[in-house]
């Protein structure tokens, strides 16, 4: 089992994350306890109480080109978001929310994202009659005007 560790900042607990390759993972349709001691030991570190509750999982060559691609995608629309007009992020800012859904600016001093529902605009639609939308969880996307379709087409 491996891990992945970064320079931790004043003020913050480092975490070490549990590392497996994606070669150790189960094949589709395998038993579990075919596991393996390596992924075994990784779940157990990652999820057991005292856990950081996420795991990384590092491929082989495939794996890292498509990562590749993707990154090759997606950085520049992170660059095309921040420089929007600000009144086009105003109107994808969060609402009620931090660094959950839609977008957010200056989290944790420095960092910005969007998050979005992968599947519907309106995720609280999905929900049962009767129960309410945790705003956290359940908040609409919300897409910017004419000045960014890229973010329409990737969402």
């Amino acid at each position: 089992m491996g891990s992945l560790e970064q320079p931790v900042p004043d003020g913050q607990k480092q975490v070490e994350i549990p590392c497996i390759s994606l070669e150790q993972l189960p094949t589709p349709g395998s038993a579990h306890d075919q596991c393996g001691e390596a992924l075994s030991a990784s779940l157990d570190a990652a999820f057991s109480l005292g856990g950081p509750g996420v795991i990384c999982i590092r491929g082989g060559h495939d794996f890292q080109q498509q990562v590749n691609r993707i990154r090759a995608d997606l950085l520049p629309l992170a660059w095309a978001l921040d420089h929007l007009p600000e009144q086009s992020k105003e109107a994808i800012h969060e609402r009620g929310t931090l660094n959950v859904n839609n977008y957010s600016r200056g989290v944790d001093g420095n960092r910005s994202g969007i998050y979005f529902h992968p599947a519907t605009d309106t995720p609280a639609d999905c929900l049962p009659e009767g129960i309410p939308a945790e705003p956290n969880f359940y908040s609409p996307n919300l897409w910017p005007d004419e000045a960014a379709p890229f973010l329409v087409a990737v969402g």
